[in-house]
């Protein structure tokens, strides 16, 4: 299926907002555009291979150059005075005569200055090393056409996705609002029954281990295209189903803001594939201008943009940054609490010298084993640590946050002690048995 249909045929589905439809690039109309293009260059004596060895030789330039408004300005510049006989087949004397400028004593030959000074420096600064009084522009219409219809729609659509990106901010916003009252901790277990803290992090676990629009692996990082984000959105929406959370939420407003948090990254998704339809589109057809003229701009037309969102990923980027900040963080993983050498809740956290964190029995183990290196850095902090390296604030944070954790992290560090001071078969879960009789 050719491209232009099957863009159409894109365009046609109703997933994508008709205001959205009426800023998509006018594929089919830029396609009409170029096929005179080409014919006012054939007309001109100026064919595809002729151009094609006329740039190669350096005896031609396409120019892409913007005016004070950052307008684009096609210039298709030639010396007229060359000694190639096969070059002087292709230029007819016509198209020579309605170029130049009547001869001065300072313009003796035909064809030698361009017919404006703005011409005339524009050719003189981008002609470096040539002789710059040797060029002369060609004159066409259909190529300004072409590239005014076209920048114009790429601006259209930069100031869509502007928009689309404050409405996206504001509802990430009111989302985050949403989630952050839901899911906030209750002081004590009883209290803490009655709220879907867990549920929401168990979510968000699912959430961070799809990677949906991003990917932090080394092999594919940076971010995803459409079509694999889509297959991630899917695989999370499957595990969370899987796993019953929605079904157990213990606040009705829960149940609203997991339905809002989908319909944002669905809204995203479409967005994306928006844009990466559009930068497919432009793509497409400035590669249909280079092999129907041969005057190759397909490097140069990017950087000649004056401005063009959607062709980068800034905004998609941006997005789901402002996601993560304003939602994900709503709730805190205890992945970014974890003690680098047990792996498990940094409780309670010892911060050294150097900063860095470890729980207070890998820190008491690493001094009863006489060591004085921190394990990530090798500042020599760790003998120097005492109870008043014990990070208060941050206990608080933990207490608040991670309940559950915190409570089975001190269950531990109390086997743990029971174990060092009496041995094995003195450690028990049952601390209301006594061993000794």
């Amino acid at each position: 299926m050719k491209f232009g249909h099957a863009f159409q045929e894109a365009l046609a589905t109703d997933r994508y907002p008709q205001h959205w439809v009426e800023k998509a690039i006018p594929y089919r109309q830029l396609k009409k555009i170029l096929s005179k293009v080409r014919e006012e260059l054939i007309k001109k004596g100026y064919a595809p291979d002729t151009i094609h060895q006329l740039l190669a030789d350096h005896n031609a330039e396409y120019r892409l150059e913007t005016d004070a408004a950052h307008l684009l300005r096609p210039k298709l510049v030639v010396r007229p005075n060359l000694s190639s006989d096969r070059h002087e087949l292709h230029q007819p004397a016509r198209t020579l005569g309605e170029l130049t400028t009547p001869p001065t004593p300072d313009n003796a030959a035909v064809g030698s200055l361009p017919e404006s000074e703005d011409e005339q420096r524009s050719s003189d600064s981008n002609a470096e090393g040539n002789d710059n009084h040797d060029w002369v522009k060609i004159p066409l219409n259909s190529d300004s056409r072409f590239f005014s219809l076209l920048q114009s729609d790429v601006t259209e659509l930069d100031t869509l996705q502007e928009n689309e990106r404050q409405a996206m901010n504001v509802r990430i916003n009111t989302l985050g609002n949403e989630i952050a009252e839901v899911a906030k901790p209750r002081k004590g277990l009883i209290k803490l029954s009655k709220s879907d803290l867990y549920r929401w992090r168990e979510i968000f676990e699912v959430y961070l281990e799809a990677q949906i629009f991003f990917s932090t692996s080394e092999s594919a990082g940076g971010l995803r295209e459409s079509e694999k984000a889509r297959k991630q959105l899917v695989w999370f929406q499957e595990n969370v189903k899987k796993r019953q959370l929605p079904q157990q939420f213990k606040i009705e407003a829960s149940a609203n803001a997991y339905t809002h948090f989908l319909a944002l990254n669905v809204t995203l998704l479409e967005n994306l594939q928006f844009q990466e339809l559009n930068r497919t589109a432009v793509a497409k057809i400035i590669k249909k201008f280079d092999k129907r003229t041969s005057l190759g701009v397909k490097s140069t037309f990017p950087k000649a943009m004056y401005s063009a969102h959607f062709i980068s990923e800034a905004i998609s980027k941006d997005i789901c940054a402002q996601l993560a900040r304003e939602v994900v963080t709503q709730v805190p993983q205890v992945v970014d609490y974890t003690c680098p050498i047990c792996l498990s809740l940094c409780w309670l956290p010892i911060r050294l010298d150097c900063q860095h964190l470890f729980c207070i029995r890998c820190m008491i183990k690493m001094q009863n084993q006489k060591k004085r290196y921190c394990p990530l850095c090798r500042a020599e902090v760790v003998q120097s640590a005492n109870e008043t390296h014990i990070d208060e604030e941050l206990v608080r944070h933990l207490e608040r946050w991670f309940p559950k954790e915190t409570k089975e992290k001190q269950d531990y560090n109390e086997r743990e002690r029971r174990k060092e001071l009496l041995g094995d078969i003195y450690v028990t879960d049952d601390p209301s048995k006594c061993l000794v009789m």
